[in-house]
């Protein structure tokens, strides 16, 4: 399955799966990480693996967003729900849009679409391109070698009175690379449906992740969970990546 068709089947599911979410906690995180390390003057923002509009919605009151997604079904529906910000179809890892931004977020762990430190490393390049120079970079890294727990069962539902959905997911890693096969199990208007929904997860360790931000010329902070905490391989926290050009 390519990126292109990831969720494409199940983005009509993808704000109720994940609607418990406080996106409120994330969009003011990225809010302060702007006030403590951008100096550039504008309010530009774009947002990478935009999905549905999720962050978008929160940020466009205090920056001039523009989302980009690989997947049109996503888009389709962020478009719909949010008529007054512009949403492009575009692959992080060939972003080329002629135009720089004060800000860039890719949240979500969607970082981990990046399957080799060449990848990532090539990724964090086209963010580096579209940035003014003082612009800031933030994105979460979920899902790393340090936080790894090899056969972790993740199991979302969805309830209501129509429907009634499950996704299931067995953690494995191989080479680096997470299989993520996600089981969805649907009963919907008293239809039953049952899918699987591929996706292919790089795995990096930290250093990793903050060597390839060094050589790419960000200067780096890590953060704890999208709090103002430095980020301490102990907690076993989410690590959230802050990156000044």
């Amino acid at each position: 399955m390519t990126e292109e068709q990831l969720y494409r089947k199940f983005a009509r599911y993808y704000d109720l799966i994940y609607e418990k979410i406080d996106l409120q906690i994330e969009v003011d995180f990225i809010k302060w990480a702007a006030e403590q390390h951008k100096t550039s003057e504008g309010n530009k923002l774009l947002d990478i693996a935009c999905g549905t509009g999720r962050h978008a919605q929160f940020m466009k009151d205090g920056f001039d967003v523009l989302g980009v997604d690989i997947n049109p079904q996503m888009l389709e529906i962020a478009r719909e729900k949010l008529p007054d910000i512009n949403f492009l179809e575009g692959n992080m890892k060939e972003l080329n849009l002629d135009e720089k931004f004060d800000m860039v977020i890719c949240m979500f762990s969607a970082m981990n679409y990046n399957t080799t430190r060449e990848e990532f490393k090539g990724t964090l390049e086209n963010f580096y391109t579209h940035l003014n120079e003082g612009g800031v970079l933030i994105f979460d890294y979920g899902i790393n070698k340090e936080n790894w727990i090899e056969g972790l069962v993740s199991v979302d539902t969805v309830v209501d009175d129509d429907l009634k959905l499950a996704r299931i997911c067995q953690s494995h890693l191989e080479d680096g690379i997470f299989q993520a096969n996600f089981v969805f199990l649907i009963k919907e208007d008293g239809k039953l449906d049952f899918d699987i929904d591929q996706h292919k997860l790089g795995v990096l360790g930290i250093e990793e992740v903050i060597d390839s931000m060094t050589e790419t010329g960000f200067e780096s902070f890590i953060y704890s969970d999208f709090t103002e905490k430095e980020w301490d391989v102990v907690s076993g926290e989410r690590p959230i990546f802050v990156g000044v050009k």
